[in-house]
């Protein structure tokens, strides 16, 4: 789903593991990536990893640095300095190499490996990162500890965190200025303190969601239920983390009248336990075991009834007549949107990486996305919704 064109100038002895990862992470993300090693007597990025390597690895031939202007930077979406030693750092903040970079007006992120966590960043004369790069550039120091075998460890941000600077430096920023409720995976309703009702919902889709929104400049809250997958971290992403549908209903009447949107794409329980016991249930000499339960709160059909709620869309896991019943809960819960997909379709369902989604709506026929990844499946659905907002 990514798109842009990246040069990627690594230095110095963090080329051998980590840049070179970096290049298959950046790869794999869909990005286009030329890379211009450094080459000096010493540990330069060549030192350690031909330039051979490098284009086999990117997939496109090296750039050779000394040819490096204006133009070259210009043909580019974004610079990406990384790893770079101090002394290579500080060429790029000075002289010919900043007036290159200043005058093409590509971001540049820059890592700057640490061999301590208190170790000073290079003195730079004229002003900070930020003022002397062109706008929107950033500069990640180390936080993670990376061996390096024999030349020891230097702390390095974690590729989690590069990649997410590089897909927000690059995303279209039509979100900017918008906030975002986003709920998402299941409810974990409570029978006695070992048991407990859920659904197969992994929340994928609706961290895809939020992460995609984010990306795209939304300030995002996500209230999630009880997942295995860590939530995304993003600068403009708060993660809220519920346990029950009561708790996920509290959450989001506390936060919607903020909000500019909601997507209400969790898997909330129908119901839940009319009673919590509070010790294991045993299971005695019975053969049988009734559970009375209780309709637990409609979180959509609650907010669906507000007279000046925000945008607001739904989502519809179904396993029969999918756009009938998704029609009759657009209706019935006055949403602005629904999501609907059949659960039953291989792709489709719950723990799954793909989705294949019917955008439905009041005044319009139904749109039909085809199968695609969760990413590309948010990424559709959050610019149906801008087009309408």
């Amino acid at each position: 789903m990514a798109a842009g064109r990246l040069l990627l100038i690594p230095d110095g002895p963090a080329s051998l593991l980590y840049a070179t990862e970096l290049v298959n992470q950046l790869r794999r993300r869909g990005y286009s990536l030329q890379v211009a090693p450094t080459a000096y007597d010493g540990p330069s990025a060549t030192a350690f990893v031909s330039e051979l390597a490098w284009a086999t690895l990117s997939g496109h031939p090296c750039r050779a640095i000394e040819s490096l202007d204006e133009a070259a930077f210009r043909e580019q979406d974004l610079i990406l300095l990384g790893p770079v030693s101090p002394r290579v750092f500080s060429i790029f903040c000075q002289g010919k190499a900043l007036s290159y970079l200043q005058a093409a007006g590509r971001p540049v992120l820059a890592i700057l490996p640490q061999l301590f966590p208190d170790e000073p960043l290079p003195h730079k004369e004229g002003g900070s990162f930020a003022q002397l790069m062109p706008p929107g550039s950033r500069l990640l120091t180390g936080s993670v500890p990376h061996g390096l075998g024999a030349l020891g460890n230097l702390l390095l941000p974690s590729f989690e965190e590069v990649l997410a600077q590089v897909d927000s430096l690059l995303a279209p920023q039509d979100y900017a200025g918008k906030k975002v409720l986003i709920t998402a995976g299941p409810t974990a309703e409570d029978l006695d303190p070992v048991r407990f009702l859920t659904n197969r919902s992994t929340g994928k889709m609706g961290f895809a969601l939020a992460r995609d929104a984010a990306l795209r400049g939304a300030q995002v809250l996500l209230v999630h239920g009880p997942v295995a997958l860590p939530a995304p971290r993003l600068p403009r992403l708060t993660p809220l983390p519920v346990r029950s549908a009561t708790q996920m209903h509290q959450a989001v009447m506390d936060h919607w009248q903020e909000q500019d949107l909601a997507i209400l794409a969790a898997a909330v329980a129908d119901f839940q336990p009319l009673h919590c016991a509070e010790t294991k249930i045993k299971k005695g000499e019975a053969q049988e075991l009734s559970l009375p339960l209780k309709r637990t709160p409609d979180i959509l059909a609650t907010l669906g009834a507000l007279p000046h709620r925000p945008f607001l869309v739904g989502f519809a896991a179904e396993s029969d007549d999918v756009e009938a019943n998704a029609q009759l809960k657009l209706r019935k819960k006055h949403c602005d949107l629904i999501c609907a997909n059949d659960v039953r379709k291989p792709g489709c369902g719950f723990a799954t990486d793909t989705n294949q989604v019917t955008i439905l709506a009041p005044d319009a026929p139904p749109l039909h996305l085809p199968l695609k990844s969760k990413e590309e499946v948010a990424h559709s659905i959050l610019s149906e919704i801008l087009r309408r907002l």
